[in-house]
Order: structure tokens, then sequence, then C-alpha cells
């Protein structure tokens, strides 16, 4: 194999610039010649040279093109000294580089990394050659960062750039259900009319016809697929799909559209999670010693109060006009008192119990145990109650005082108020998310998955690292067994986190822990208020206003009010 040299002509017969052009190495030649002092000055002598400087060795290359070249640090000084002493011998002086570029796909294919030298009187880096890498490291073409790629371009230094991203999966949405039909219709009053207006006639239940549509299915969708860096298709998580509950009552899938519920008979639409039914609707003036305990396979209206020590247990919804006391009711839908609820202290056999599958709604409620599958929702104040609510429990959000006094609440989604606790430091007890067996493992899995997901990105931030650092041969046997060591802890790492994940997967339609649990308080939160979310306890020591309390990095916090 023959080297291509090329002799630079020197403008000093003491030294010369040669470049090989194969290898691109530039040398600098010091050719014999004797150091001169003053004393050789004489007549008959030959003229004195200028001495060499660092100066005239960097202009002599400039004019020559290649000060653009690489130059290991102090290599002209040393090449200067040698000139001085009259060392004779062929020195490399610089380098002809070309712009080096290495693109590398993360280990998750989620990012591609760029990595770019610049040119060093060589050839610069241009697009032919980034699309070129791009082909080799098998990056997808619709992943890539149009900026980055310009910016890598137009680098005048090395460049270290994520070029291209994953387009994320978007996940498919929800089936939900859409009621058609409200019900309750607000009752219009005369204000010319010579009676008196009942002011707790606000609603009535409404009635449908058979036939009436009444809800809709709204399918789930299955989402659209991502992409990593490489081009593979990242598959998108299917929204959850919803069937109506069978067996039908009073409604019936409509013939033409299987996601339509029409009413089957007339009478009063109840909503629950699953679907709908229609009842039959019961009306009464009170529930008292003139019809007794009451179980209907309906709905119920009460114009006037249930009367303590009295049970009503119904199958449809329940619309109290007046007032509860000390009494139990039961609903297969909402149960919806305009006045109070009233019961005795707390016990195990406490006599004043509500209990729906839907919203349960009173303007106050006191001493009174409540469960609900949905909301609870009390205009003026909850006090020394016990409530559960897989939903929302909800004081004053419309108009009201708004108070939650003593007691216990759960809920599953969160709490707003506008005063929690009092003035006289009432303890009082807030819960959000359930604490069972299924929920603990949950947490315990979650906790492990981030841990794990932590190592992962630390190992492949080292083992990029060493990828980085050369070619295999020139990293050392020792730091070659590492890298091997962090491949295979990654791909066992992969695997956990995989299993991880399908477990947690499997367990969440058992348990019922939420993510952003939070307790508003739009007014004053006061002493003696514990807050659980999770498992995890906070208690207030001091009279706050307009306050969130939530969860945040494995401790519960509590800071201003946010919209």
């Amino acid at each position: 194999m023959t080297t291509e040299i090329k002799d630079l002509t020197p403008v000093d017969p003491r030294y010369a610039f040669q470049l090989d052009e194969r290898s691109g190495r530039l040398f600098g030649i010091v050719n014999p010649h004797s150091v001169q002092t003053p004393d050789d000055d004489v007549i008959g002598s030959p003229q004195l040279l200028t001495p060499p400087t660092l100066h005239g060795l960097k202009t002599h290359l400039r004019e020559l093109g290649y000060d653009t070249f690489f130059f290991p640090t102090n290599s002209l000084q040393q090449f200067l000294r040698k000139l001085q002493q009259a060392d004779q011998g062929k020195y490399v002086l610089g380098e002809k580089r070309d712009a080096k570029l290495k693109i590398t796909v993360a280990h998750d294919k989620l990012t591609a990394r760029a990595q770019m030298e610049p040119a060093w009187g060589g050839s610069p880096l241009t697009r032919e050659m980034i699309a070129a890498e791009l082909r080799r490291a098998h990056v997808a073409e619709e992943t890539l960062n149009a900026e980055k790629i310009d910016a890598l371009c137009s680098a005048a230094g090395a460049a270290d750039l994520i070029i291209a991203n994953a387009i994320p999966p978007i996940n498919g949405t929800n089936a939900k259900l859409e009621p058609l039909v409200n019900t309750q219709i607000a009752v219009e009053h005369d204000a010319d009319a010579e009676e008196a207006i009942d002011q707790h006639e606000v609603y009535e239940f409404h009635s449908v016809k058979a036939g009436v549509a009444i809800m809709r299915k709204i399918p789930a969708t299955p989402g659209t697929p991502g992409m990593d860096v490489t081009g593979k298709v990242v598959k998108p998580k299917a929204g959850t799909d919803i069937r109506f509950a069978k067996p039908f009552k009073g409604v019936e899938v409509a013939p033409a559209d299987e996601n339509l519920l029409l009413a089957a008979i007339d009478g009063h639409p109840v909503f629950t999670r699953q679907g709908a039914r229609v009842e039959p609707v019961m009306s009464v003036k009170a529930v008292d010693i003139h019809t007794g305990n009451i179980d209907y396979d309906g709905s119920l209206v009460v114009h006037k109060n249930i009367e303590a020590g009295y049970h009503v247990r119904v199958s449809g919804d329940v619309l109290v006009k007046g007032a509860v006391f000390r009494a139990r009711v039961q609903s297969g839908g909402n149960i919806d008192i305009r006045g109070g609820v009233t019961g005795d202290d707390l016990s195990e056999d406490h006599n004043c119990v509500l209990q729906a599958e839907g919203d349960i709604t009173a303007k106050f409620f006191q001493h009174v145990r409540i469960a609900s599958r949905s909301d609870v929702h009390v205009l003026e104040y909850l006090m020394q109650c016990d409530v559960t609510a897989e939903g929302s429990i909800n004081a004053g959000t419309s108009r009201g005082r708004g108070c939650i006094i003593g007691g216990h609440c759960l809920a599953n989604v969160g709490v707003n108020a506008k005063v929690l606790g009092s003035e006289a430091y009432v303890p009082t007890l807030v819960q959000l998310g359930c604490d069972t067996d299924a929920n603990r493992l949950l947490t315990a899995l979650t906790q492990q998955l981030e841990k794990r997901t932590g190592e992962q990105t630390q190992l492949q931030q080292i083992l990029d690292k060493i990828r980085c650092t050369g070619k295999p041969t020139s990293i050392g046997q020792t730091t070659l067994d590492k890298a091997r060591k962090i491949e295979q802890t990654l791909l066992l790492l992969a695997n956990k986190i995989e299993e991880l994940s399908e477990q947690i997967e499997k367990l969440k339609p058992h348990a019922k822990l939420t993510d952003n649990l939070t307790v508003r308080v739009t007014a004053k939160l006061y002493p003696n208020v514990t807050v659980k979310i999770n498992n995890l306890t906070w208690t207030s020591e001091k009279t706050q206003q307009r306050v969130q309390v939530g969860q945040e990095n494995g401790s519960i916090i509590c800071g201003p009010l946010k919209n």
C-alpha cells in the first residue's frame, strides 16, 4: 500500500511541513542546520536567519490552509523547541479530521441520540452523512425532530443531541353511558296565584312513556397506535367497554341500535353506572303510622316526612320533600331529601341509616350513617356522621354553609367543603382511598415498579457512557466485563418491570386506589382535623384558609387551594 505524501515548499530552509493525505497527519520536519548565534554574523558568513517563532509557524500554517487542522496540546510549541535546538527529525504536528457522527438508539427505543465531533480541516458534517447514519441505526423518519437535525447541521463544535423521540400511543377512551332524559323536572309556580307557594315543591319525578330513548352508550375507542424510534408500532391501551346491566327492567335495547336503551313501560327512569331502568312510581303523603314501613319495587315520592322508626326500601329513586327523622332508607337509585336528616348518637345499632346505589342529597345530616355507591351532597352541614362514598363528598359546593364537623368521612374520589372542622376543634376524620388488602398490595407493587424503573434508567445511562468511550479494543477488559454485566442486569430488570406491570394491571380492577386524591377547603380548615390518603396520615395543627390537602411524593402536603 502506498501512502500519498505532500511535500510543502518551506519558506524557511530550517524546516518544512509534510502532509500524509491518506492518514491526514501533518508532520513538521526539522532540516539539518546549525544553531546560529550573534557571533556568526561576520563578514563572509551566511546571512543570519530570523529566529523561528510560534507566531511565524502559525502564520505559515494559515497561509497553507492547515490552521483548521486538529493540533494536540502544545504540539507546535514542542516542534518549535526542536527547531530552535536544530534537533533534526520528523514530528507529528496535527491531523486533518473529517466530521464524525454516531447515532445510538436507547435501550427502551424511546429516543435516538446523535453525538457529533466537528471537522478539523476535513469534510464537514452533511445531511447526507446524517441520513446514512440514521439508516444504519434504523431510525424511523416519522420520529425525527427537524429542529434538532438543523441544530446538528449548524453546530460549530461538538454536539450531543436527542434527535428522535418515540411517538407515544394515545390510549382509547372508556365507554360511557349518557342519560338522555332528566330524572327530575322543576316545578313551575304561579307568582300571581292567590294561594301561598310551597317552597318545598321544587322538583317532581320525571316520567317517560314507553318507546322513549332514555340512555345512550358511547362505545369505547381502541386508541391510536404510537411508534418507537425504530418504526415499530406501540400498541395503545384500548378503552374499557361497558355492557348494559341485565336483566333489563322496564327498558329494552333499540332494535336498530345496540347502544341505545328505550323505555319499555311508562314510569320513572332510574340511572345507574351500568345502565338504566324504568320504575313505576309510588306517591305517599308521609311515611308514618298510616303507611307503615315501605318495601316497593319502583320509585317513591314522599310529600312530607319520613318519621322516626320507619324503614323504606325501594328499587328506584327516593324523593322526600320534607325531612327524615331516625329512619332507615335504602334505595336502588338516588336519595334526594329536601329537608334535613336527624338521628341519635352513632352506635352499632344506629337507627338513622341511608343507603343508595346512586347519589344521596340533603339540606343537612346530623348523627347519620350514610353509604353511597356514588356521591354525597349536603348544603348546610354534615355533623358527627359516618359517611362512605365511592365517589366524592361535597358540602356547600353549590350553595349553603358547607360544613363538615366531626365524624368520619370516607370517599374514593375527593372531599370538597367550605369549612372542615370547627372552632371547638372537634375531632374530624377524612379518609380518601379504601384501606384494603388489594390497595396495600397495589401500593407495594407500584413502589417496586418505580424503584426498578429508576434502576433501569441509571444503568442505561452508565452503559451509554461506556459505549461512547470508544471501540471495544480501546476501553479495557475490565470495562467490557462491566458493560456485559450491566446488559445482563438490564435484561433481568426489563423482565421484572414487565412482570410487575402485568400484576398491577390485573390488580387494579380489584382495588380502588386513586391518584390525585384531594381534600379541598374553600373557606376554613380548623385544627384537629385528620386526613388519611391511601394509608398516609396528616393532622391539621392550625387554622388555615383556602387550602387543599393531597398526596405528593409519598407524603401528605397541605398547600394553597388551586383552581
